[in-house]
């Protein structure tokens, strides 16, 4: 593989691995926060919703064989090894380590969609999208807007299904 080449199966198991994480980070911060009901709520869904996007991206992974996608562009290519360099994607990195309240909580997760959200849409810039793909974009873009929603105003997380 050359060193332009981006390969799609490494960008989609990164992607399992993320969301793995994520659900496990979101299940610990429902149980650290669990007297605190609103905020466990918010992380116990958020936690559904990257069990299912695990799936998802495991479905995709299934469907690919070995395939890589060479990048676009060299600006593409960098942007994909840029976005894979966040903390939340380091498997030793102790995401919980410095939590100490819900709002603490809250910021984290929101950066962690945020890294998640940068990453997918630089693969697909890097190598093109795809319906699953798309979807599974929309979906961390919806949990971007609710976190914010939630931490800029306080407002209560009611899901993705649900309309603000």
């Amino acid at each position: 593989m050359s060193d332009k080449e981006i390969s799609l199966r490494s960008a989609l198991e990164l992607a399992v691995a993320t969301e793995e994480r994520g659900g496990k980070y979101y299940v610990e911060m429902a149980e650290k926060f669990a007297g605190e009901k609103p905020v466990a709520e918010i992380f116990t869904k958020l936690a559904k919703d990257e069990a299912n996007h695990e799936a998802q991206f495991k479905t995709l992974l299934s469907q690919v064989e070995g395939a890589g996608g060479k990048a676009k562009d060299d600006e593409s290519y960098h942007l994909v090894r840029a976005a894979a360099l966040s903390r939340f994607f380091d498997k030793d990195q102790k995401a919980t380590d410095d939590i100490q309240s819900p709002r603490d909580a809250l910021a984290q997760a929101l950066d962690l969609e945020k890294s998640t959200l940068f990453y997918y849409q630089s693969i697909k810039d890097a190598i093109g999208g795809s319906p699953e793909l798309d979807a599974l974009i929309a979906a961390e873009k919806g949990h971007v807007v609710a976190l914010t929603r939630v931490i800029i105003s306080d407002a209560k997380f009611r899901g993705l299904s649900d309309p603000w």
